[in-house]
């Protein structure tokens, strides 16, 4: 998605804070109305085979031309648009995972962290980290493809960790908490 800054009142107040528009420089100024998404973040939410998948998809594939005409080349994001997911079995090597996960067993190092067989949480701590030193100012995350322990902690098991030597002994600070 193109990037651009909200200038309303009060999103929640305005159904139209999505639709962006643009003109197209080089097609005769044809100007083009749509989703736009701002800057920070947003989710995308629905029942299932609503297309939220499908969408995340187009955005992670509008950093690339397109053909004109195939029904895409409308579809644009920023160059750096990445989509994040777990990758169990992923090799990762030397890179400091401490935002998200501390304290492994055998005192295995996370800031600079090194396995041949990443688990889900630790793969996607990687590519966030890693994607985040390369410049990338577009994540995007298909909860399908990501490792829930890792995005998100429930009320129960948050209550269940409230004792501080527990804590002390958890591994993963999930997504939604930074």
């Amino acid at each position: 998605a193109i990037p651009f800054e909200y200038k309303g009142k009060d999103k929640s107040d305005d159904d139209t804070m999505f639709v962006s528009g643009i003109t197209l420089p080089n097609q005769s100024h044809k100007r083009l109305s749509g989703l736009g998404i701002a800057r920070g973040v947003t989710l995308i939410i629905g029942g299932g085979f609503h297309g939220k998948s499908t969408l995340l998809n187009a955005l992670q594939c509008g950093v690339y031309n397109h053909i004109p005409g195939d029904g895409r080349e409308y579809v644009v994001s920023v160059a750096s648009a990445v989509k994040i997911r777990s990758e169990d079995g992923r090799f990762i090597n030397n890179v400091d995972i401490t935002p998200f996960i501390n304290h492994l067993p055998q005192q295995r190092s996370c800031r600079h962290f090194v396995t041949a067989n990443a688990s889900g949480s630790t793969s996607m701590a990687a590519n966030i980290v890693e994607q985040m030193e390369a410049g990338s100012d577009c994540m995007l995350f298909d909860e399908d493809l990501c490792a829930t322990n890792f995005m998100v902690r429930d009320e129960i098991m948050t209550r269940l960790m409230a004792d501080s030597a527990l804590r002390m002994q958890e591994p993963i600070t999930p997504l939604i908490a930074k």
